[in-house]
């Protein structure tokens, strides 16, 4: 039986976005205070959701169906009506697998913008997932599915304020004879990855497909080196690599290249108050050929150029999405966590600095997934202040 392609689809995979890290929390008692009760609030969601899992997984419907009733009453919303229609769906109840799914149709096209990632997928999964194939015959299914359709989210374009910046943070270049990167680059002769390339775009696109092919993607594993050289070498061996481990990769490759880049951390409009999946971590290189940034995401094998052969950066290609014709497709899930864009980079007295960009007219966010999270040191809604090029 195949789960739902959703973040909820792996309990495993839930347990990561649980437990994703958030750098820099406040060490006071009732920030910590506030964490806590957060965090086991959000364990009771993850306990109840694998204890589903695992009945649904054993064909043990009953028991499935009263997780998913608990799991309701401390969650009520729209993705766990799904899962409660899909137990009912597998215990051939299909008149209440229509009501929960019905009113789960409802709850989303009553605000699409609102969406959870966790049902974001639920059209493509209601005409194609296994689950719902019971239900397919079944004279209502063409209309819930129409409907489902109509309430769909999509990316809507986000405004930022385009006025000059003064004093805009600027990362350091990076040094390419460091040790590390020396290391790096030596180690799994980068320079021949990019060799060939006719300009710095042609050798971001090189490096992130190259990084793309060292393993695949997994939502859970925590548990991994987080420098470049660690992950390609436990890559090597098997292991698979989250958003964040992706990032990571893809920006020291090519700062040991010479070519500057950051990880960007992208989090959906409603982070505070979305329990799972509401962020994604991908980078940017700057191409001093074209004094621009450019949005890589290599899980995806994307990096973010424009119909007209034009590298955009995070926020571009955020907008890019919302055309009625996008020059790139890109997932959903992924692309409802480009609303805020969050980088952080080390300074030249050994300190480091974050910035957070957020769209005119929004605050910025005091929580990941209902957890406290730090402030940055600069929240800004000017895009010169987040792309600023990189210090001398």
């Amino acid at each position: 039986m195949r789960s739902m392609q959703c973040p909820c689809a792996s309990p495993l995979l839930l347990v990561l976005l649980l437990a994703t890290v958030i750098p820099g929390l406040p060490a006071t008692c009732s920030r910590a205070d506030d964490a806590a009760r957060a965090a086991a609030d959000l364990q009771i969601l993850v306990d109840l959701f694998k204890s589903y899992e695992t009945a649904m997984n054993e064909t043990d419907l009953p028991k499935a169906r009263e997780a998913a009733a608990r799991l309701f009453e401390k969650e009520p919303a729209p993705w766990v009506q799904v899962l409660v229609a899909r137990a009912c769906t597998a215990a051939g109840d299909h008149d209440e697998a229509f009501r929960e799914l019905s009113a789960a149709v409802d709850a989303i096209a009553g605000d699409p913008t609102r969406v959870d990632p966790m049902v974001i997928h639920l059209p493509e999964e209601l005409e194609a997932g296994d689950d719902w194939e019971p239900l397919r015959a079944d004279p209502r299914f063409p209309a819930l599915l129409a409907r489902a359709r109509a309430g769909t989210w999509k990316p809507e374009a986000l405004e930022f304020d385009g006025a000059p910046s003064e004093r805009p943070p600027r990362a350091p270049r990076p040094k390419i004879d460091a040790e590390a990167l020396r290391t790096l680059r030596e180690a799994y002769d980068l320079d021949a990855v990019i060799a060939g390339a006719t300009d710095d775009l042609d050798r971001v696109r090189r490096m992130c497909r190259w990084v793309h092919g060292r393993t695949s993607h997994q939502g859970w594993d925590d548990a991994l080196p987080s420098d470049a050289l660690g992950l390609l070498q436990v890559a090597e061996k098997g292991a698979q690599w989250r958003c964040v481990e992706y990032g990571i990769v893809v920006s020291e490759c090519l700062a040991a290249v010479g070519i500057p880049a950051r990880t960007v951390g992208g989090r959906a409009r409603d982070v505070e108050t979305i329990a799972f999946g509401a962020g994604h971590v991908f980078a940017e290189a700057w191409l001093d050929d074209l004094s621009r940034w450019v949005f890589i995401d290599p899980q995806e094998d994307i990096v973010g150029v424009d119909g007209d052969g034009t590298p955009m950066n995070s926020a571009e290609f955020r907008n890019s999405l919302a055309s009625p014709d996008p020059p790139i497709a890109y997932p959903p899930g992924l692309a409802l966590c480009l609303h805020f864009f969050t980088t952080s980079f080390g300074t030249a007295d050994g300190s480091r600095s974050s910035v957070m960009l957020g769209p005119v007219g929004s605050s910025m966010p005091t929580k990941f997934q209902r957890r406290p999270t730090a402030a940055p040191d600069l929240f800004t809604h000017r895009l010169a202040d987040f792309y600023a090029p990189p210090a001398p």
